[in-house]
């Protein structure tokens, strides 16, 4: 996998947590001084609209790069959109449900009821995606009760945890023995030309098979016809006619 594309994910990573503190840090030095409100009240304590709001919002901004991850790092075959949007949503739902229950047994009681009359019908494509459900529960829950540097300790290390499994491909199921090597092929819209690159595998490879498929890059396990070679194939490949690929290499299997 080319190092660039791992620097195309930390850097706005990086970039974007560096604003969030700074955000964070304005925060911390202006809600001392808003806080005071009629009567001396906290305008933003924890069940004061401004406290609601804050928390809601955190949720938001602690999950966003974390759908922004599953975007990029996603296999499209197994991509579900509906997840995305609910892991951005879901944080904001729960903490606003924190809120309301927060100390109060009764509440929480009525709650257990409600939910408990409402049926949530819902098949993920990937079993893995229910780690992500469970993220966003967690982050809800903890800006719900404003524990607001767990919720970012938490986040944090899920994307270096999700981004490191995906960079060397752990769990990645082996390749046949038949298979004798991998192409890998990168364009600025990988999907567009995978056709393309099928056609051309029709033609060098005795057998093949796509086994990793992302926006800019596609993964094929192929075994070369004994009356070509590897070289050829990736000139090919490299020729191809739509010229939207922008590079290709072959790794050979070790014997």
């Amino acid at each position: 996998m080319n190092d660039r594309r791992i620097l195309g994910l930390l850097l706005p990573l990086a970039g974007y947590y560096t604003v969030l503190a700074f955000v964070a840090g304005l925060l911390g030095r202006w809600l001392p001084q808003w806080g005071g409100g009629v009567g001396g009240a906290d305008l933003f304590a924890p069940k004061t609209p401004g406290g609601a709001a804050i928390a809601m919002l955190s949720g938001l901004a602690l999950m966003c790069p974390v759908a922004w991850m599953y975007m990029r790092t996603k296999p499209k075959a197994r991509y579900d959109s509906s997840l995305v949007q609910t892991v951005v949503v879901l944080p904001v739902v729960i903490a606003g449900v924190v809120l309301i229950v927060r100390d109060s047994t009764a509440l929480a009681f009525s709650l257990a009821g409600i939910v408990a009359a409402v049926r949530f019908r819902n098949t993920l494509r990937d079993t893995k995606d229910a780690v992500y459900i469970f993220l966003a529960i967690a982050v809800g829950l903890a800006v719900g009760v404003q524990s607001f540097s767990v919720a970012f300790v938490v986040t944090v290390i899920f994307l270096l945890v999700v981004l490191v499994l995906w960079r060397f491909d752990v769990g990645t199921e082996p390749l046949a023995d038949s298979f004798r090597g991998r192409l890998v092929v990168e364009a600025a819209w990988a999907p567009g030309v995978e056709s393309a690159v099928s056609a051309i595998l029709q033609r060098y490879a005795r057998r093949w098979k796509l086994v990793r498929s992302e926006p800019t890059a596609l993964t094929f396990a192929v075994q070369i016809r004994r009356t070509t070679n590897a070289d050829a194939l990736v000139t090919a490949v490299r020729e191809e006619p739509s010229k939207q690929v922008t590079g290709v290499r072959f790794d050979p299997l070790n014997p």
